[in-house]
């Protein structure tokens, strides 16, 4: 009867937990600005975690600007102060479904205006970063691979492109709570399909200065997310 209490750990969870390790340690300056995170295999052995868990922890904070990873080379802590770096734990609050819907709202007041701040301020270097995660997130669609964090990613590329920093910073935390928690969305090639397609219109509309499309189909995007995700039993 009482085990009937007892529910799995879930991933997130345990993602989670070692995300505020991982930023614990670089506050402390066990990992200090500018150098490079132990390899792989250590993590994986000091954490008692399995090779996913480490590479979605991993993602996050690369999403949150903390870290940056450098195919070939390895994983490095960004220069930042510790003052900046801001902990996954602000957000623990609407993470639940029944607060899902605020999330998105909040995405819905900022991520509009950010598409339209990008198709005006954009640069050719904007142009192609963002383009690269659309290529990547197709490349991955067709192989099957993991598509989450280039989704992520294009939002991200997207914050970038319209050179407002706090905008930045806000794509980089609420980001980092989307990866790893849409497993359902990942194992569903319509659903990555729409995104990808949804994603191409935005970039489109921001590559061509168009403010009023850039907004649009931002919004429409974000809308229709919260649609799918509901549909997927995501939130």
């Amino acid at each position: 009867m009482y085990m009937d209490t007892i529910q799995p750990v879930k991933r997130s969870k345990l993602t989670e937990s070692i995300v505020n390790i991982l930023l614990t340690n670089i506050k402390k300056g066990t990992f200090p600005p500018g150098s490079k995170l132990p390899s792989e295999r250590e993590l994986m052995q000091k954490l008692g975690v399995g090779r996913s868990t480490l590479r979605e922890a991993v993602q996050s904070l690369a999403l949150m600007g903390i870290l940056e990873v450098k195919p070939g080379e390895g994983t490095f802590i960004r220069a930042i102060s510790k003052e900046e770096i801001i902990g996954p734990h602000i957000f623990v609050p609407i993470i639940d479904a029944e607060s899902m819907a605020d999330f998105f709202e909040a995405r819905l007041l900022i991520e509009p205006h950010i598409a339209a701040l990008a198709s005006k301020r954009k640069n050719a270097q904007d142009i192609d970063a963002i383009e690269e995660t659309l290529l990547q997130a197709k490349r991955n669609i067709d192989k099957g691979d993991e598509v989450d964090r280039w989704a992520g990613q294009f939002h991200l590329q997207v914050a970038r492109a319209s050179k407002n920093i706090v905008c930045v910073r806000f794509l980089e935390a609420i980001l980092s709570f989307l990866v790893g928690r849409r497993e359902n969305a990942e194992h569903n090639k319509d659903f990555l399909q729409w995104e990808y397609e949804s994603h191409e219109k935005i970039f489109t509309a921001i590559k061509h200065g168009d403010e009023a499309k850039a907004f649009k189909f931002m919004e429409q995007h974000i809308q229709a997310v919260l649609q799918w995700y509901k549909k997927l039993d995501v939130v």
